[in-house]
C-alpha cells in the first residue's frame, strides 16, 4: 500500500490539473446558467402571458432533460470546429460539457430566481442568504455531474484517473485511484457545505428566520 500511496502522490499534480477542469466546467455552467435562468425567472414573474408562458415552458425543459443525455447531444451535434478569420478553431470538449451542464442550471436558476423575487416582494427576511446557500448546494451537484464529462473525452479528473490507472495493472491501484479521486469531490463538498452553513449561521446571528436557524443547526 505504501508503494501505491507514493505512486498516487506522484500523480497528484496531474490529477489536480484534471480537477481544475471539473471546477472550471462547474463554475462556467453555474455562471452562464444563473444569468440565463435569472432572466427566465424574471419573465415568469411578469404579468404578461406571452412572456410568462414561454419562460415557464423553457424552464420545464431545462429542468427535466437529463444532463447525461445532453452531454452526448453536445458532443455529437455541436460542431467540432468553427470558422475564425479565414481558418478553423477547434471547439474544446470542455466547452461542450459546460454547455450541456448549463441547461439544468438554467432551470434551477429560473425557479430560485422567481422564488427570490416573490420573497423580496413579501419582505421575507434572509431571502438572499437562502438563495446563495441553494446556489452553493447546486454548484456541488453540477461539480459532481462534471465527472460524467469524461464519457465524451473532456479533460477532467476522471478521464485523467483512467489514464493513471492504465499505467499500473494492479486491482488495488485501480481501487485506490478511484478512492483518491472521490476524496477530491468529498473534500470540495465539505468545504462548500461549510461555507453555506457559516452563511446561515451568520444570518441566524443577525436575526434570521426560525427555518433558517433550523437549517443552520442541521448544517
Amino acid at each position: 500500500m505504501a508503494g501505491i500511496a507514493a505512486s498516487l502522490w506522484g500523480w497528484t499534480p496531474f490529477l489536480a490539473g484534471g480537477f481544475a477542469g471539473n471546477l472550471l466546467i462547474a463554475a462556467l455552467a453555474m455562471l452562464l446558467g444563473t444569468a440565463l435562468g435569472s432572466m427566465l425567472g424574471r419573465a415568469r414573474d411578469l404579468p404578461v402571458a406571452w412572456l410568462r408562458s414561454p419562460a415557464a415552458a423553457m424552464t420545464s425543459v431545462c429542468r427535466n432533460v437529463p444532463s447525461f443525455v445532453l452531454l452526448f447531444y453536445a458532443a455529437l451535434v455541436l460542431p467540432v470546429e468553427l470558422p475564425w478569420r479565414g481558418s478553423f478553431v477547434t471547439v474544446p470538449l470542455l466547452v461542450k460539457a459546460t454547455l450541456a451542464l448549463t441547461m439544468p442550471v438554467i432551470g434551477f436558476a429560473s425557479d430560485q430566481g422567481l422564488a427570490l423575487l416573490r420573497q423580496r416582494r413579501e419582505r421575507i427576511a434572509g431571502a438572499e442568504a437562502t438563495y446563495i446557500v441553494a446556489w452553493l448546494q447546486y454548484f456541488l451537484i453540477i461539480l459532481m455531474a462534471s465527472a460524467t464529462a469524461s464519457v465524451i473525452g473532456a479533460d477532467e479528473i476522471v478521464g485523467r484517473a483512467n489514464r493513471v490507472i492504465a499505467t499500473d495493472d494492479r486491482p488495488a491501484f485501480l481501487i485506490a485511484t478511484y478512492v483518491y479521486v472521490s476524496a477530491w469531490f468529498l473534500v470540495s463538498g465539505l468545504l462548500v457545505s461549510a461555507a453555506g452553513g457559516a452563511l446561515l449561521r451568520n444570518r441566524r446571528g443577525d436575526g434570521g428566520t426560525p427555518a433558517q436557524q433550523a437549517i443552520s443547526e442541521g448544517a
